[in-house]
């Protein structure tokens, strides 16, 4: 068991014989009929045992919601199926809190899927299956886990496509109104000579703050990985690694151009599986990609790492070398003219690149770095609310769910709860 942390583990025999029960595959039909589905509330099974919040949106006042002293961990192996259903019935408190938390922002998106935008959403759900069906029928497992509709989750894995189709449909110029853009990453990579080290905020709305949590997978012939998890959301856009050593962080990018492609999330997981960065960049540049985003690719055991800008029509890949930064906008010579909301831009993720841009002008050169000094930076509270460490205030949810560091040649996560503020770090391996 980890220090400090829950620890369900489960054999994929076990898992197998207690869990898994008929057939798991459900088709684009199956989505396609479930279109008159009532909006997210408190369903009966979920009154059975889980509590009954009030969503935030719904609340005049609410206490901040505190992280957990330690994320809850499930240990699963098996097919994608296999692995989805396990953690699905683990984690389906989380999932449907996060949900019900959400509901208005939710079902807006959920309503334009199965109303005037449902064609571009059966064409983002189509293309994902056919061109990253691991990834579809692992959030399969997840929907028969938590018995949430395979749509519902779905719209929350296409979110991001959903969301800017619906601003084009509704005429929005400034989409960063949507709450849900206004949380934002952070990231640091110093690469000199055998040193190398990767340590990024992940930012995202308040609501999750007690309800993340990690997954230790074994695929079917496939590498080990260790990832960080938004509940519903495939494993892949948190910080994670897999057993030979390759990391993935991502930062959300505020883009105005999507493709009826492959969703960004189900792109994203697929680098938990990858043996190599270059397979890894294959993934994350297919050319049938549907959103915008960035990623940090590090491998600890080859003590490299590569920074990744993508849009839907343009890519760029920068071989890291000495300090690294990003936040949460195309910066890459061939990309920074690419389309952006602007009003994201100028806040939260302009904002925090001041502040380390500052912050890298004074620091130590890189041979001189340690990991304790990039994480004091990314504990920096300089220009909040918009500052590298979150913390909500008013109108602005964005959070700081956890700070993951990475350092060769461990093949390990360095993992605060929470702000890296508040110093509750555990280490994770495979």
């Amino acid at each position: 068991m980890e220090h400090g942390v829950v620890n369900n583990n489960m054999t994929r025999r076990k898992f197998v014989v207690r869990m898994v029960q008929g057939s798991l595959g459900i088709g684009l039909g199956s989505i396609a009929g479930a279109c008159g589905e009532a909006p997210v509330q408190i369903s009966p099974r979920n009154a059975a045992g889980l509590p009954a919040p009030i969503p935030r949106e719904t609340k005049a006042a609410q206490r901040p919601i505190e992280p957990p002293q330690a994320f809850p961990l499930l240990e699963v192996s098996g097919s994608p199926e296999e692995i989805g259903l396990a953690a699905g019935k683990r984690f389906e408190k989380q999932i449907r809190l996060g949900l019900e938390r959400r509901a208005e922002w939710f079902n807006g998106l959920k309503a334009f899927a199965q109303g005037q935008g449902q064609g571009a959403f059966d064409k983002l759900v189509s293309a994902s299956q056919t061109h990253v069906p691991r990834a579809f029928q692992q959030l399969q497992g997840w929907a028969r886990g938590t018995g949430i509709p395979l749509k519902d989750l779905l719209v929350l894995n296409l979110k991001s496509e959903i969301g800017l189709l619906r601003d084009r449909a509704e005429g929005k110029s400034t989409p960063a109104s949507d709450k849900e853009r206004q949380p934002g990453c952070s990231t640091i990579v110093v690469k000199s000579g055998e040193k190398l080290i990767h340590v990024h905020n992940e930012d995202g709305a308040d609501v999750y703050a007690d309800l993340m949590f990690l997954l230790k997978v074994r695929p079917d012939n496939q590498p080990a990985y260790l990832t960080l998890c938004y509940p519903g959301i495939l494993p892949g856009n948190a910080p994670g690694f897999n057993e030979l050593g390759l990391v993935q962080t991502t930062n959300y990018i505020a883009a105005k151009e999507v493709r009826l492609g492959a969703g960004r999330y189900f792109l994203d997981h697929m680098v938990l599986e990858c043996k190599t960065i270059d397979e890894a960049i294959e993934w994350v540049t297919h050319k049938e990609r549907a959103f915008a985003f960035h990623h940090v690719l590090t491998n600890l055991k080859e003590g490299r790492s590569v920074g990744v800008e993508v849009t839907p029509a343009k890519k760029e890949t920068k071989e890291i070398k000495g300090l690294f930064l990003h936040t949460n906008h195309l910066v890459y010579d061939s990309m920074k003219e690419a389309p952006q909301d602007p009003k994201y831009v100028s806040s939260s993720s302009q904002s925090r690149w001041e502040v380390l841009q500052k912050w890298a002008k004074t620091a130590a050169p890189p041979e001189g770095l340690t990991r304790d000094d990039l994480v004091q930076a990314l504990a920096s509270h300089e220009q909040a609310p918009y500052s590298p460490c979150r913390h909500p205030k008013g109108d602005v949810h964005g959070f700081t769910l956890a700070t993951a560091a990475f350092e060769t040649p461990q093949i390990e996560i360095h993992l605060s709860v929470g702000q890296p503020c508040l110093g509750r770090w555990n280490n994770h391996s495979i």
